[in-house]
C-alpha cells in the first residue's frame, strides 16, 4: 500500500509539480517570464512529454508502465474490498476495473494511428489514464 500511494504521489508529482514550479519561479522572478510561464498548456496531455507521431512506441511503453502501476493498485485495492469492513467497495473495485478496460482499448487504437490522427489518439489515451487514475485515487481509503 505504502508503494501505491508513493507511485500515486509521485505520478501526481510529476504531472502536477511541474507546472506548479513553474509558475511559483515564474513569480519570484522579472515579469518577462511570468507570462511564459503562464501560458496556457494543452489540456488534453498531462504526460510529462508530449509524444509525437514517430515516438509513438516510446508512449505505448510509458503508457503500459502506468497501467501496470494502476494493475497493482487495484489489486491492492480488491484485497482491501475481500476483507472485512475493508474501506473500498467491490462496486468501486468493479468501475475501476471498467475503466482501466477503457484505457486498454485507448491504447490498442494506437498501434492503428496514423499521423493524421495522432493528437486525437494520444490526447483519448491521455484522458483514460487521467481517469483510471483519478479512479484509484478516489477508491483509496483516507
Amino acid at each position: 500500500m505504502r508503494r501505491f500511494a508513493l507511485a500515486s504521489a509521485l505520478l501526481l508529482g510529476v504531472m502536477l509539480g511541474c507546472r506548479s514550479k513553474q509558475t511559483s519561479n515564474a513569480s519570484t522572478s522579472d515579469t518577462s517570464l511570468t507570462t511564459t510561464a503562464t501560458a496556457p498548456e494543452p489540456a488534453a496531455s498531462t504526460s510529462p512529454r508530449d509524444y509525437s507521431f514517430d515516438e509513438r512506441q516510446q508512449f505505448t511503453e510509458s503508457v503500459r508502465q502506468q497501467l501496470a502501476t494502476a494493475d497493482q493498485q487495484i489489486s491492492e485495492l480488491a484485497d482491501q474490498a475481500k476483507s472485512k469492513g475493508g474501506a473500498v467497495s467491490d462496486r468501486a473495485v468493479a468501475d475501476i476495473r471498467a475503466t482501466r478496460n477503457a484505457a486498454a482499448r485507448e491504447l490498442r487504437r494506437v498501434e492503428a494511428a496514423t499521423a493524421a490522427n495522432w493528437d486525437q489518439v494520444k490526447t483519448a489515451l491521455n484522458r483514460s489514464v487521467d481517469r483510471l487514475s483519478e479512479s484509484i485515487e478516489a477508491a483509496q481509503p483516507k
